[in-house]
């Protein structure tokens, strides 16, 4: 309030305080910086410096207003404080701060403290809740909206837990109550968006949520970095969804100013302050937000207004006018004698008073041209306040004794040439769409952080120019796991999903694309794709990670003006060209398959046995991993990591034995005539005419893997009946193809119709190579 104001000043004045703290935002009036100039301040100090940059996050247009004040306050010693700063970062903030060599120090990003954890495409409610109840002590759980973090805080305390809720659309009384309760303990947990948290210093926050992605590293890297203060471990999980890159897409979009709400800027502007075309005013115009939404037809916030007239200042064609630069002025209308007959005349004390001042001051001057006045000076002088001086200054203005000019408080821009079409504007569209793009380019490296299959922290020491190259934190959930995808998954998965898409010739929409390949029938078309259910025992989580890798690398993109769907770049069709792997499931993948299914069924019966869950008692990954190297003894099974002793305890010896059982009967291992037993229920709802649909649901595996055991019990049972498979009149198509010479699946899939999936291809391929005579 005014009081408290004027009490802290008096303090200043008279040397009972030392350090006085800003918004930023109190630099829009000049007064207070007025009031700032006659303190003499030897020092400045910004926090929270990456907000001056352009190239930063969380930009604050009041942030720029910093050099300006500096250079009215003749401020010498000039240091600036961030967290979270690129080396760009650094070099534009000394520049906007015109700092002249500055020294700079860095200190390593790391923190030995923090544990961090990704979790995809979870029931976020239910997985705050588990990790409030496993997490004990402070937590702040981030949202991306004021709405979102009210109706989390609501969800916790209808479950018992007693929440806060912090935004910025709270009223500071508000404000003020839940940040004090949260830094003395009387509540634990606080739902907010990230207006919380800046200037925060409580030191034991054990756990922090992002219940929605950030915009960037940055964001990501400033909010963490409120855990564990006190060097005691802490957790971050975030929880992603794929609507979350929607919401920060909508944000950059609502953000960043397009060519047209430029141009509509500039109009709005002129016709505001009824500029007509071809002329050039030489007063300040007024930049009314409200007017300018209005005619814009959207609701303008005042970094998008900022970022449009910076553009056209850039352009040359308006100047900003700075709030240090805004005067008020006074020129004296009336003769030397007439005036001084006005001062003898006059009753009224204040307004005798001020034109004494004004005379003394500027002496004959004044009656010549309008002089810049400082109303702040005036009142002290005077020992009244700053509105009274103002309310004479007026009322001798509305007498006609003095003509005077008050500043505009409003924000206002001089134009620099003669109004002109908007369509005509020369505007730099380069620099407009590359800050666009950079935007997007900071929140695909914050989706590419969440899909990363590397140490987490890592990622981030990258991102901020430390080199890291043999670095592990140890701590974050990909270094911790065991199910961590193997560089032959990895590849394996790459090749599929840039087979499918150079298959499909058309953009397709992440969903369907990992659908396909894990044999999720949305659409009858799906079956048709070559690799449809290649990726049956991946989970969605798997193939995602490995199609933000492929983006990541520029093999992949997300289509344009389609963010969810997903194309070939020229580099991700050089690299099918140049592959001179096929791009199919080979033996060796298929018997690692038909074990892992074996495994899994071994460990189902476990879990029942041990009333554990399956994950606990073995997870995936290491299955896959022991599928695919074999062990056979138990040294060796205890060697794949991941495995250890509590898990042999209770399946290791079942998991030797049917090792053993696969490399005796399968024809890799020195087949010894027999086809291999984990096929042998395939062939049995083979011979009882189950159709190819039916057999892949009841043995819920998808019709592709069917499609493989099916060729392999024709390698033995060559005389089998597929006719339950495949219609007669569809086999004879597929069949009459083969005779001319076609082999190859896709060469088939190309030249027959799209109702004959892949799998039936494959079918009757076997069908015709192992009995020639059908």
């Amino acid at each position: 309030s005014f009081s408290e104001t004027e009490e802290v000043f008096q303090k200043i004045t008279f040397g009972k305080i030392k350090l006085l703290y800003l918004a930023p935002e109190r630099l829009d009036s000049k007064k207070f910086a007025d009031r700032i100039v006659t303190l003499n301040p030897a020092f400045l100090f910004v926090d929270e410096a990456h907000c001056i940059s352009e190239w930063g996050h969380n930009f604050r247009p009041s942030y720029t207003k910093i050099k300006e004040f500096i250079n009215y306050c003749s401020i010498k010693k000039v240091s600036a404080f961030t967290a979270t700063a690129t080396s760009e970062v650094i070099e534009d903030i000394a520049h906007q701060l015109d700092l002249k060599n500055p020294v700079v120090f860095v200190k390593g990003f790391e923190r030995e403290n923090l544990h961090l954890n990704v979790y995809t495409d979870v029931k976020k409610n239910s997985k705050v809740l588990e990790l409030l109840s496993i997490i004990k002590g402070p937590a702040i759980i981030y949202t991306s909206s004021r709405k979102k973090a009210e109706e989390l805080a609501e969800f916790i305390n209808l479950k018992g837990v007693e929440c806060g809720c912090y935004h910025a659309g709270l009223n500071s009384i508000q404000r003020r109550k839940i940040q004090e309760d949260f830094i003395e303990d009387k509540l634990r947990v606080i739902a907010a968006t990230n207006a919380f948290g800046m200037g925060i210093d409580k030191k034991d926050i054990r756990l922090i949520i992002h219940y929605n992605m950030p915009g960037s590293i940055e964001n990501y890297y400033q909010e963490i970095g409120r855990a564990g203060r006190d060097n005691n471990d802490s957790f971050i999980y975030l929880l992603y969804d794929e609507t979350d890159s929607s919401i920060q897409n909508y944000f950059i979009s609502n953000s960043h100013p397009t060519k047209d709400l430029i141009q509509n800027v500039y109009n709005a502007i002129c016709d505001f302050n009824r500029i007509a075309l071809g002329i050039l005013p030489d007063n300040e115009l007024v930049v009314d937000e409200e007017y300018i939404s209005k005619y814009c037809g959207v609701e303008i916030n005042k970094g998008l207004l900022h970022a449009s007239l910076k553009f056209l200042g850039n352009a040359g064609y308006i100047k900003q006018v700075s709030d240090f630069e805004k005067k008020d002025t006074v020129k004296i209308l009336m003769s030397s004698k007439k005036t001084e007959e006005f001062i003898r005349r006059t009753s009224n004390e204040e307004i005798r008073n001020c034109l004494l001042i004004l005379l003394r001051e500027f002496g004959s001057a004044m009656f010549n041209e309008h002089k810049q006045i400082s109303i702040l000076q005036m009142a002290d002088l005077l020992g009244i306040s700053e509105n009274f001086i103002h309310e004479t200054l007026t009322t001798l203005d509305n007498l006609g004794v003095i003509s005077f000019r008050p500043s505009i408080k409003k924000d206002t821009v001089f134009l620099t040439v003669p109004r002109i079409e908007k369509g005509h504007l020369q505007l730099n569209y380069k620099k407009i769409n590359d800050d666009y793009i950079r935007l997007k380019q900071k929140l695909d490296r914050m989706v590419d952080y969440v899909f990363n299959n590397d140490c987490r922290f890592k990622y981030i020491l990258n991102y901020f120019g430390e080199e890291t190259e043999h670095y592990k934190c140890g701590k974050c959930d990909n270094c911790t796991t065991t199910s961590r995808i193997s560089d032959s998954t990895f590849e394996y998965l790459s090749h599929l999903i840039l087979n499918t898409l150079m298959e499909a010739g058309s953009p397709l929409p992440n969903k369907s694309l990992i659908m396909i390949l894990r044999g999720k029938s949305e659409k009858e078309s799906f079956s048709n794709f070559e690799n449809f259910g290649a990726a049956s025992n991946y989970n969605k989580s798997e193939i995602e990670i490995i199609i933000q890798s492929l983006v990541s690398k520029n093999l992949l993109a997300r289509a344009e003006g389609k963010n969810k769907y997903l194309e070939l770049t020229t580099a991700g069709l050089k690299q099918i060209e140049e592959s001179e792997k096929p791009l199919k499931i080979n033996d060796e993948y298929e018997q690692d398959l038909e074990l892992y299914h074996i495994l899994r069924q071994l460990r189902k019966k476990a879990s029942e046995r041990f009333l554990q869950t399956q994950y606990l008692l073995c997870p995936d990954g290491v299955l896959r991993q022991v599928a695919k190297e074999k062990p056979e003894t138990k040294s060796e099974l205890l060697s794949i990591n991941g495995f250890n002793n509590r898990m042999f305890n209770k399946l290791g010896n079942d998991i030797l034995d049917a090792i053993k059982d696969s490399k005796q009967h399968n024809k890799l291992f020195k087949r010894k005539g027999e086809m291999p037993v984990s096929i042998n229920e395939t062939y049995n709802l083979l011979k009882k005419k189950y159709s190819l649909k039916e057999i892949a649901r009841l043995r819920k595996i998808s019709e592709a893997v069917i499609s493989m055991q099916i060729e392999t019990i024709l390698e033995f049972h060559p005389d089998c009946d597929i006719e339950s498979l495949i219609e007669s009149e569809k086999l004879k198509k597929i069949t009459d193809e083969i005779v001319k010479g076609y082999t190859s699946l896709k060469e088939l899939k190309n030249r027959l119709s799209q109702n004959i999936s892949y799998a039936q291809i494959r079918i009757a391929v076997a069908k015709h190579k192992f009995n020639p005579s059908v």
